[in-house]
């Protein structure tokens, strides 16, 4: 199988996620593509809300399509979510599968930030998807190099590296997490930037009203 894991803070899940990950499937040819909302995120801890509601928020927002799956992997730890861990559990639970592992361009310009970025990018392929404010992607990291391929604007290679970083161009979708908790805050709508049944949760459980 190609497998795509998509991990994220999904702080909470919106649109941009889901229509991005649906547009990586089509164009990849993935048989599937595994959500994996982070536990205790190192860069982003103190803005993420409990991860029992973010998993259940990501559950719901995904329940149709029975191409995504969620997985609570990083929620279990008791410990920060390194992503360099959950490739490789995620490589041992898929062994002999290909692999990729999905994240905006905004994610990625922060890798250098990121627990062993340069082993991270030598374990597994990467897709970065662009945001409506990022044309292009040419980032140089300590070691690596990504270089755009003339014959293809989408491909970059890693320097001394089997691996990729793939970039593909999403429909723009201008939402993200940090406006929708801004809009809760402020007592804004919401409604059509993310599924109704997530907007529900969020209104049942009273969420974001502390940020």
């Amino acid at each position: 199988m190609k497998i795509g894991l998509f991990g994220g803070t999904f702080n909470p899940i919106h649109y941009g996620h889901l229509r991005g990950a649906e547009e990586v499937r089509e164009y990849f040819y993935f048989d599937k593509i595994i959500f994996i909302p982070a536990g205790i995120p190192p860069l982003k801890g103190s803005n993420a809300i409990e991860g029992y509601h973010r998993l259940k928020m990501t559950a719901l927002a995904i329940k149709d399509n029975p191409y995504f799956e969620v997985s609570d992997y990083e929620i279990q730890l008791q410990e920060p979510s390194y992503t360099v861990n959950t490739i490789n559990y995620f490589k041992k639970l898929y062994e002999g599968h290909a692999l990729w592992f999905i994240i905006g361009v905004d994610s990625f310009l922060e890798l250098p930030r990121w627990h062993k970025p340069q082993e991270l990018l030598r374990m597994i392929d990467f897709i970065v998807m662009s945001r409506p404010d990022s044309d292009k992607v040419e980032y140089k990291l300590e070691n690596c190099e990504f270089i755009e391929n003339k014959q293809s604007e989408d491909i970059f290679n890693i320097k001394n590296s089997e691996k990729k970083v793939y970039y593909i161009r999403i429909t723009p979708l201008c939402i993200s997490s940090t406006m929708l908790r801004e809009k809760i805050k402020n007592n804004e709508s919401i409604r059509y930037l993310l599924p109704e049944q997530v907007i529900d949760y969020i209104k049942k459980n009273n969420l974001y009203r502390s940020i």
